[in-house]
């Protein structure tokens, strides 16, 4: 497993670490690593699918990060394994201090052939003043799959509370057999013009995007159709990717989007019914 890149800028706060990993045995997929430290850890795997796709909570006690605290998230998918990750609720990320320590949060996945990766956390909250850095790679190997999403919330528009300062940096890369498929940076600033501008965010809140790798002009045309019945949602098609965006004042009805897509890909790739995690609905 390859390592996980440590943020350059030095650290004051609270590190952790998870490193997983996830091998095919015996007609369904084994939790076969599991080395955590620090406040970051996972439950015990759940097998709620007749095909043994195994989903693993990963878990951070603390609920949510503060100055200088870093999370390192790896995970390894051996040859024909499958296996979902998600989070049992939103992340959080709280107003740095008076140094602005960055508050990070770096996730590597390497998916070998034949092998599926779900990566479908739960938002993430930018309270105003954070300095958070959200760094996401997956590098698939040979005919490797994955769907994984990414949904972040600036501010907290419910409590009428803006994100009116501070900043984030993310970052979302995905590769097979080391050629980038995807490349994404983006940096959104606290009061920014791009936060309302109808070039930019237009006063929305939540943001997401939802990537597909492999899928056929079948499944991109029915997620068009999905996406036509829901406002500020696009369907992109790149070469080996299927790209859904969205916008939305507030995360829940954009996971909701969200979730219907992942169980159409789930449907076109395996012909059965995904069984969503409970922890979605609790």
């Amino acid at each position: 497993m390859n390592a996980i890149a440590t943020p350059p800028a030095a650290q004051a706060g609270w590190s952790a670490e998870l490193e997983l990993a996830f091998a095919r045995r015996g007609g369904r997929t084994l939790l076969t690593h599991n080395r955590h430290a620090g406040p970051l850890r996972v439950q015990r795997p759940f097998y709620p699918e007749s095909g043994g796709q195994c989903h693993v909570y990963v878990l951070h006690p603390p609920g949510g990060i503060v100055a200088g605290d870093s999370l390192h998230i790896a995970a390894q998918f051996g040859v024909g394994a499958h296996a979902l990750l998600t989070t049992p609720s939103a992340g959080r990320v709280y107003k740095t201090n008076q140094q602005r320590l960055r508050q990070s949060q770096i996730v590597q996945l390497q998916v070998d052939d034949g092998a599926f990766c779900e990566w479908l956390p739960q938002e993430n909250i930018l309270f105003d003043g954070a300095e958070g850095h959200n760094v996401t790679r997956i590098d698939l190997q040979g005919s490797a799959r994955c769907i994984g999403w990414e949904i972040t919330c600036l501010g907290r528009p419910a409590s009428a509370q803006w994100f009116a300062s501070g900043s984030l940096l993310q970052s979302l890369a995905l590769y097979r057999d080391g050629v980038p498929l995807l490349l994404e940076r983006n940096r959104f600033m606290g009061g920014s013009e791009l936060l309302t501008a109808s070039w930019g965010l237009q006063g929305h809140a939540t943001l997401g995007t939802l990537v597909i790798s492999g899928g056929d002009a079948a499944l991109l045309q029915q997620l068009k159709e999905l996406c036509a019945q829901t406002h500020n949602l696009a369907v992109t098609r790149l070469p080996e990717l299927i790209l859904v965006r969205g916008l939305a004042h507030q995360a829940a009805p954009l996971r909701a989007a969200f979730i219907a897509c992942w169980r159409l890909a789930r449907r076109h790739f395996l012909q059965v019914d995904a069984v969503a995690p409970r922890i979605w609905f609790t």
